[in-house]
């Protein structure tokens, strides 16, 4: 099926801009909501210790026990919200580093944008095992995505974050790309 694409173009993501893109995605989806959390659990373990505090003197040891143990929970539970985001960048950063710089295509027509694979990258890959056949280890399809109101097309310095709702996350690099080239992916979500 021929395509009416006003700009197809290959281009490769670099593990640093993946791991700067992810970053700027999670700063405006998933660090609002980790810090709500951990602003309510640093709360509740301020609570918890003021309750400690004023109300146990005469209290038992296993009651203090119990109050401690509530309190570094709630601590704990800060900790997690502060940490699972990084932990995850680091984790998908690393998987990004381990598939090499394939190669993808992307189109964009009036009314969708098409995403593919090209190519894997072989660099790291022994010489006999390349010619593993097609058949064995296909490519992913093509995905599209259809411009509509959950089509997000973000620009930032040195990429463009492109997202249907916020459960698919494309990075598309400006390196490569020419002025007029850019200009068509800016006006996508515009028309």
């Amino acid at each position: 099926m021929e395509e009416n694409y006003k700009l197809e173009k290959e281009y490769k993501v670099p593990a640093d801009l993946f791991r700067d893109a992810y970053l700027e995605f999670q700063k405006k989806f998933v660090y609002p909501k980790s810090y709500v959390y951990m602003t309510l659990f640093l709360v509740i373990a301020f609570g918890i210790l003021i309750f400690g505090i004023l109300s146990l003197h005469g209290a038992s040891n296993k009651q203090k026990y119990l109050v401690f143990l509530a309190f570094v929970a709630a601590l704990a539970f800060a900790m997690r919200e502060w940490f699972n985001p990084r932990k995850m960048r680091r984790n998908l950063t690393q998987s990004v580093m381990t598939l090499g710089e394939p190669i993808y295509k992307i189109g964009f027509a009036d009314s969708y944008v098409d995403i593919s694979t090209v190519a894997d990258d072989l660099s790291d890959i022994p010489e006999e095992e390349r010619d593993i056949p097609e058949e064995i280890d296909p490519l992913p399809d093509k995905t599209r995505l259809n411009v509509n109101e959950s089509f997000q097309l973000l620009e930032y310095d040195r990429f463009f974050l492109i997202m249907s709702g916020t459960d698919m996350l494309y990075i598309l690099p400006k390196e490569g790309f020419s002025e007029a080239e850019l200009e068509i992916v800016r006006k996508t979500k515009k028309q």
